[in-house]
């Protein structure tokens, strides 16, 4: 029976780390190794983990808390988690979310048996108290890296199992807290053997009450994340030669990396347009960006800077 590692990072979530907890100590499967990364948080998330642990005698011996030594955020503390982590499948969880009681069992028994690297599991989104399911679409298509859109399930890290041995090859990412899951997963799913998507929600994802939240960053840092993301990813593939054959994911990912350039209320065109021009040409056929947008980001290629920047101070100003 594989040993499967939970990553947990824990940074300012006293108000969801117990169900959090509670659902991982609750697993039906018994081979377990429990990390929580303490990010140097300032309230009582971690009291309150080791007082509940003591709930589960069976869990005590498999979970450990281990701490950064200064706040650094998603992206390095749960670097240091996989860093530490021993087990043949590593599964990372957000510390404001919980997960169905067999989800690592089912994963699992399908990774072994199907032989899968990697297997992905719709989610329940969980907002004021209402609930609903995003599912996986076509499970088939679900891994077909070329064709993913950005900013989609396709790309959270929380919603996957992944064998440990195709972590390991992955070098750390860069420390930015947005687009973090997709300098991982995209990296994992070019290497990975027979990845498999299934229609069974089993990971309950909050919205809008952390406001720790990425939703939450300034849009500034949002940008910057995006696009450092966008450049080392493609750096990773172009040094491992499978820049050619995920040239429409490259592509596809560093357009949308730059389009925070024409969004919220200071608009830099001219930024826009020398970052990545060379995703410019055929910006009608990006088919995962709905049209409206499509067509401004046409205009702005073809019209001059000076002119969009004007437009776009005229409507700031109404």
């Amino acid at each position: 029976m594989p040993l499967v590692s939970v990553i947990v990072p824990v940074y300012n979530v006293e108000r969801y780390i117990e169900q959090c907890a509670r659902s991982i100590f609750e697993q039906t499967y018994p081979r377990l190794e429990i990390i929580f990364v303490n990010d140097c948080t300032p309230d009582g998330s971690i009291y309150l983990l080791k007082t509940l642990v003591t709930n589960y005698p069976a869990r005590m011996s498999q979970s450990k808390i281990i701490d950064t030594g200064k706040n650094s955020g998603l992206t390095v503390a749960r670097s240091i988690g996989i860093k530490k982590c021993t087990g043949d499948y590593v599964l990372c969880i957000d510390s404001d979310d919980y997960i169905e009681p067999c989800m690592v069992e089912q994963l699992t028994e399908i990774a072994i048996t199907g032989n899968h690297d990697i297997v992905a599991t719709p989610y329940f989104t969980n907002s004021n108290g209402s609930e609903k399911i995003i599912d996986m679409g076509d499970c088939d298509k679900f891994f077909c890296l070329n064709s993913m859109p950005i900013d989609t399930l396709h790309f959270s890290l929380w919603n996957k199992l992944i064998n440990k041995s195709i972590i390991d090859q992955i070098p750390e990412i860069p420390n930015a807290n947005c687009w973090e899951d997709l300098a991982m997963t995209s990296r994992a799913i070019a290497l990975a053997k027979n990845p498999k998507a299934i229609n069974v929600p089993l990971y309950h994802y909050r919205i809008g009450e952390n406001a720790n939240s990425l939703t939450s960053q300034p849009h500034e840092k949002r940008l910057h994340d995006q696009l450092t993301v966008a450049r080392f990813v493609e750096q990773w593939f172009i040094d491992n030669n499978l820049d050619t054959k995920y040239a429409p994911f490259l592509r596809n990912m560093k357009f949308s990396a730059k389009i925070k350039f024409l969004r919220g209320p200071n608009r830099d065109f001219a930024a826009w347009k020398r970052t990545f021009p060379e995703t410019n040409n055929g910006i009608l056929h990006y088919r995962h960006i709905p049209l409206h947008y499509r067509l401004l980001f046409f205009m702005a290629d073809i019209l001059p800077t000076r002119l969009c920047q004007r437009i776009s101070d005229a409507i700031s100003k109404k």
